[in-house]
Parts: structure tokens; sequence; C-alpha cells
């Protein structure tokens, strides 16, 4: 896959969806030019200072409380799971896809991966208090 196809599949797959959390936001899609993913070249492309607390979460993990449908899931709650579903596979198509949730409180979340020269993925906005 070229970088549009993949950055044109997760804004489509991503379109209307919001991530759940304390508050609801919707998913941004980017593209980055670098050559490196790791923990210090997020925050500068990110546009956070040095001193942002960073963590390093695996795809599934960050994914698993979204996609798992539950018993008292109504047909909304699991077509929404299965488009979460989709949305994470396409991301784990990428090479070295991670998630970096950047902050306290108010988070920002960059679910990223590399295609070539390019890191695409997702930014989140999530609110844990």
């Amino acid at each position: 896959m070229t970088v549009k196809e993949i950055t044109d599949l997760i804004t489509k797959l991503s379109t209307g969806l919001l991530f759940p959390s304390e508050s609801e936001y919707p998913l941004e899609p980017f593209t980055w030019k670098s050559t490196t993913l790791n923990r210090k070249t997020i925050l500068p492309q990110a546009g956070k200072p040095a001193k942002t607390p960073i963590e390093e979460i695996a795809l599934e993990e960050f994914f698993a409380p979204i996609v798992t449908d539950e018993e008292w899931f109504e047909d909304e709650d699991r077509e929404i799971a299965q488009r979460f579903r989709d949305l994470q596979t396409a991301i784990a198509t990428l090479e070295n896809a991670q998630v970096f949730p950047l902050g306290k409180v108010e988070i920002d979340v960059f679910i990223v991966g590399e295609i070539g020269q390019d890191l695409v993925g997702l930014k989140i906005k999530v609110i844990e208090t």
C-alpha cells in the first residue's frame, strides 16, 4: 500500500467514529515525514515539550476495550466495535504500529506506524480523571 492509500483507508474507516472516554472526541488522521518512530521523535512531531509525560502501549492492548463485543451490546454497539476492529486491522498493516499517549488527564493519543519514510496514524483526545 502507498502512503496515500493507507491514509485514505484510515480516514474512511475513522470518519464519524468517536473514541469513548470520559468525553468523546473524533479521530484525526495524520501523516508525518520522519525516518524513525520512537518516544523521542513523537514529542516534537506532536508539537509537545520534551517534558511531556509519554507512554507506549501495544496496539492490541489499546484497542481491546473498544473492539470486544459485550453481551449487552445493541446492534449499533456491535457495528461500532466492528468499525474499530476494521480500523485496528488497517493500522496493524503499518510497520512498527504503536500507541503513544501524551500527557495526563487531557491526553493526546497518537496511534502511529511507519510506511517508508512516513509516519501515518490517528490522533485522539481522551479524558481520564
